[in-house]
């Protein structure tokens, strides 16, 4: 069902500011918040699309900031239209204080005015919420005037509980991950961890290697994430951390921890470091980092049991007694006219088909 655009007047005390802020104060903003995340970070969209092509809104109630929200602005050229992309946004789960599910209604309110009826955009969020726990949240967007994307991918994850101590994190560990572990301890191999720009470079050998040796094509730009770490501010950055046999990098991986909960980028093992357990090191060292930082959850970003059953199974065995498998809200699209909702949709459609058709060149030739 189409929603024709209307204008709702956010609620009593609340208001939005649209390009006021500065990077810094930016940073300070995100900080007060649970669900802080590095896709919300200035830097990332900055590089990724832009300076001037990034947008950011500050929802108040009264004089105090809520919630804030980043998006990535896309515009066909020689056309008057475009699309507003939201990805893990709003933040609006503070720290401090309980969960206002007005607030979130106030917020995805305040986007919808400004990008799609002011602006004349279609809005597209991509969630972090998860479907079950967070079906207020789905109920409000569509209240609100925005459409689920049922032809979307849907995503699935698994979020580990690190608030225990790391004691009982380990016996939680499923019996063969732990084993595993256990088997690179007692090999002699070095675990370095750190920010600098030599440990992505480190880091990027080995992952280009892994990508030959599986015949995988990635869509995952490390130069770009590179960029994105140089700008960010010491808080904020990823951690890489690197295992070494003899001296040579064999395992490694990257992650974020903004927020309250730590999420898993990048992995990689060398030809060499299949043999050696490294990469069990590599991950535990990795959940340690986020925990000391004050994350309470840890996000292994993304499964799929039946075209990577190995991915699945190294996380799902990682997260053992303290993980819960969970799908992801979705995508979640506002329209200023029905012509727009029928070409985005077109466009999705055939980016789906160009999607399918890379990943199973044989089925269309």
């Amino acid at each position: 069902m189409f929603h024709s655009v209307s204008r709702p007047v956010l609620g009593d005390y609340f208001s939005a500011d649209v390009d006021t802020i500065g990077e810094e104060s930016w940073s300070e903003v995100c900080r007060d918040f649970a669900d802080a995340n590095i896709y919300q970070m200035w830097p990332y969209e900055a590089v990724r699309s832009g300076r001037h092509n990034v947008s950011r809104l500050l929802l108040r109630q009264r004089s105090n900031v809520v919630a804030a929200v980043q998006a990535r602005i896309v515009r066909i050229p020689h056309l008057s239209v475009g699309m507003a992309y939201v990805r893990w946004g709003p933040l609006w789960r503070k720290r401090s204080g309980s969960v206002d599910l007005d607030v979130f209604r106030q917020a995805v309110r305040a986007l919808r005015n400004e990008y799609v009826n002011r602006r004349r955009l279609v809005v597209r969020i991509t969630s972090q919420l998860f479907n079950v726990e967070d079906e207020p949240c789905h109920r409000i967007l569509e209240e609100e005037g925005y459409v689920r994307q049922h032809r979307a991918r849907a995503d699935r994850t698994i979020v580990m509980d690190i608030s225990p101590p790391m004691e009982r994190l380990y016996q939680g560990l499923h019996q063969k991950w732990r084993y595993h572990l256990n088997k690179g301890r007692r090999q002699n191999l070095e675990l370095i961890e750190g920010q600098d720009e030599n440990y992505f470079q480190d880091f990027e050998r080995i992952y280009f290697e892994m990508l030959n040796r599986k015949q995988f094509c990635s869509l995952a730009d490390l130069g770009q994430s590179r960029r994105i770490q140089n700008e960010l501010r010491p808080a904020e950055k990823m951690r890489v951390v690197l295992c070494k046999a003899e001296g040579a990098v064999c395992a490694g991986g990257i992650c974020s921890a903004i927020g309250d909960t730590g999420l898993y980028l990048f992995g990689a093992t060398s030809n060499r470091g299949t043999k050696t357990y490294a990469s069990y090191l590599v991950h535990w060292s990795m959940l340690e980092w986020a925990k000391r930082c004050g994350c309470r959850s840890y996000d292994l970003n993304g499964i799929n049991p039946d075209k990577n059953p190995g991915g699945y199974q190294f996380k799902s065995q990682l997260a053992g007694a303290h993980g819960r498998e969970v799908d992801f809200l979705g995508q979640f699209d506002a329209y200023p006219n029905a012509a727009l909702r029928h070409l985005v949709r077109l466009a999705d459609s055939l980016r789906e088909r160009l999607r399918k058709r890379r990943e199973n060149p044989a089925s269309s030739s």
